[in-house]
This record gives C-alpha cells, sequence and structure tokens, in this order.
C-alpha cells in the first residue's frame, strides 16, 4: 500500500485480533443467554446491558496486559474514569478505540448481527483496525501500510463507479434530524442505488472493504463506532470523508466511505452531509 511498512505494528495488530475474538465469544455466549440480561436506556433507542460492560472490561484487561502503559477510550467506560462519553478521548493523540458490541439493538433483540471493534491510534492515525463478527466467524483487520484483509485473505473494495449500480449502506439515529436522513436515502434511491441498514457501523464498514457494499453513509457517529473499519476501508484500496475524532453527544460526525470513484460522486452532492 502507499504508507511505509515501518507503519506496521505487529505486536498491537496480534493483541487486537486475539483480544476482539475472545471479546465476541464473551459476547456470543451473553447473546445465547441475554433473557437473563438487564437492559437499561442511555437516551431514545439507546440501550446497553451488563454484556456491553463485561465485554469492555475484558477487552481493557487484555490490552493492559500486554500494554499497560496505553490508554483505551471506549464507549461504556469513556476513557476509563467510568464515565460514559467522557472527557478524554484519542482522537489526536495515541491509544485505543474500542467499542466492545457494535450493533447492541440487535444483538439485545435476538439479531446477529453486532461486532466487536478495535483500533489503535498513534499521533492521531489510525495504525490497527480489527473488526470482529462472532456470528458469522469472521475478523476483518488492517495494520497500516500493510493492506486489509478478511481472517487471512486480502480483501478490496468493489468496482463500482457509479450510483446506478451501486448497494449503499445506511444508518439512521434519533438524535438527527429525520429529515437529513429521509432526503438522503430518497435521493439515493431516485439515482438508482439500492440501500441495506445492518444497524451495525462496524460491520457496514467492514462490508465496504470487502466489496459486500459499495459504500456506507451515517449522519450520526462516534469514534468508537468507525475508528477500526476506517482503516480497514481505506486499506482495501477505499476512500472516505475526513471524520472527526472526539467529538461527543450532539456533536458527532458523518461517515461518508466507499470506493473512490462513488466518494467523488458523493462530494457533488450536498444532500449527503448534514444540515
Amino acid at each position: 500500500m502507499s504508507r511505509d511498512v515501518q507503519d506496521l505494528d505487529p505486536a498491537r495488530l496480534e493483541t487486537a485480533r486475539r483480544t476482539a475474538e475472545a471479546a465476541g465469544r464473551l459476547a456470543r455466549r451473553f447473546f445465547e443467554n441475554r433473557e437473563a440480561l438487564l437492559i437499561e436506556a442511555k437516551g431514545p433507542q439507546d440501550l446497553v446491558s451488563a454484556a456491553d460492560r463485561e465485554v469492555e472490561s475484558l477487552i481493557r484487561q487484555e490490552i493492559a496486559r500486554d500494554f499497560p502503559e496505553d490508554r483505551v477510550l471506549g464507549e461504556e467506560f469513556g476513557d476509563g474514569g467510568g464515565e460514559r462519553d467522557g472527557e478524554g478521548d484519542v482522537g489526536g493523540a495515541t491509544g485505543w478505540v474500542v467499542d466492545p458490541i457494535d450493533g447492541t439493538q440487535n444483538f439485545l433483540r435476538g439479531i446477529p448481527q453486532f461486532v466487536v471493534s478495535i483500533a489503535y491510534r498513534a499521533d492521531g492515525e489510525t495504525r490497527v483496525g480489527v473488526i470482529h463478527d462472532p456470528n458469522a466467524g469472521e475478523t476483518f483487520w488492517a495494520c497500516a501500510g500493510g493492506g486489509a484483509f478478511r481472517d487471512d485473505r486480502p480483501i478490496g473494495v468493489s468496482a463500482a463507479a457509479s450510483l446506478e449500480e451501486a448497494v449503499i449502506g445506511v444508518g439512521h439515529s434519533p438524535r438527527h434530524a429525520p429529515q437529513t436522513f429521509n432526503r438522503t436515502i430518497t435521493a439515493l434511491i431516485d439515482a438508482g442505488a439500492q440501500t441495506r441498514n445492518y444497524c451495525c457501523a462496524a460491520i457496514q464498514l467492514a462490508y465496504v472493504a470487502d466489496g459486500r457494499l459499495d459504500a456506507t453513509w451515517d449522519p450520526y457517529l462516534l469514534d468508537w463506532d468507525v475508528a477500526a473499519g476506517l482503516l480497514i476501508v481505506s486499506e482495501a484500496g477505499g476512500a472516505s470523508e475526513p471524520f472527526v475524532p472526539g467529538r461527543r453527544g450532539p456533536h458527532a460526525d458523518t461517515l461518508i466511505a466507499g470506493t473512490p470513484a462513488l466518494l467523488d460522486q458523493f462530494r457533488t452532492r450536498t444532500w449527503m452531509f448534514d444540515d
């Protein structure tokens, strides 16, 4: 790929892969016994359970065992101080960015479409990204400068160059204006594209990297949703609009990623971007 091989971080990649798969096994055990979970609401259509917290705790323990000095930012425990959406972030710094169960709504409703997402960032650049799907038994991963893979097989984005031939992953959140979603979906369909919503941003990014989707768009996402997936897409030959890490709450950022040709088309369409 375009980056120098010195950017490779095999030790942290190994930790991320091993940890994501262990976390996936734990998440799957919770999934199979989810009727026993106490479910809490963090906000409208924003749920959490003991499974999310236990899986993140496992990830933190595994990282601390190998790299005790590394910072970790996770969806459930923030920067480690116990506060979700805490003050700390590693957007422009160095540390790990973790989503223990991306697709919690699916998880709690018995839909086997959720993943573990782990990224490592150094000096503001994401160096390692791993997305593990414990239901399909697939691990998507990349190390900056080393290409993108599903398990041990190299992957790449599709050749889709126009909306007329594209299948686009989309996302929706009650935290953004519904007209943003409605406007974009209408325009995509009018342009001839098909849409899919797996309700799991990380898996949609992995599917873009593997050519299963041609692009993905979501007007409201946070760093842990996309940190690993954006690297995997990039290393698979894809492109994305700049995503601003560290934004929280009402200041989340818009995700647009896909084949380079589709990104060029999206940049000329203001309906892809939130107001």
